[in-house]
């Protein structure tokens, strides 16, 4: 028998198989990047043939960049340890906040004007306190 999951309160319990019907998400994730990797595979040979390198000259080269990799995240992993690179980080971090914030703010400007010019009647809103007929205001 397989595993079982319960279901129901404390007070009643029943027990049902899983759905074998449903894959498990990770099996299906595993399966999705396999042929993607297949796909990606065949694309790199239908473009190069059989004037690329080989696959393990391949697998030399991403250990090589993974090997770099590593190298370049302990360096940084090492400079954070400095209260001065950290001090760096914050003051360049604040600064691409600030720089965000300015370009979304002029951008907004932007839209604003853009919406203005177009119509300005169109994107405006009149507030009447006369009473309304019907239940609707009237426009104007």
């Amino acid at each position: 028998m397989g595993p079982e999951q319960l279901v129901g309160t404390i007070e009643q319990v029943e027990q049902h198989e899983n759905d074998p019907t449903q894959e498990d998400p990770w099996t299906d994730a595993s399966n999705r990047w396999i042929s993607l990797g297949d796909s990606l595979k065949k694309r790199y040979r239908d473009l190069v043939g059989d004037d690329g390198p080989d696959e393990e000259a391949i697998r030399d080269a991403v250990r090589t960049l993974g090997d770099a990799a590593q190298s370049v995240l302990s360096s940084v992993g090492s400079a954070m340890r400095d209260p001065a690179v950290r001090d760096q980080l914050r003051d360049a971090a604040a600064s691409l906040v600030s720089a965000l914030g300015t370009t979304f703010d002029q951008l907004g400007d932007e839209l604003r004007r853009s919406f203005d010019d177009e119509d300005e009647d169109r994107w405006r809103v009149e507030v009447t306190t006369e009473p309304a007929h019907d239940g609707q205001a009237e426009e104007e």
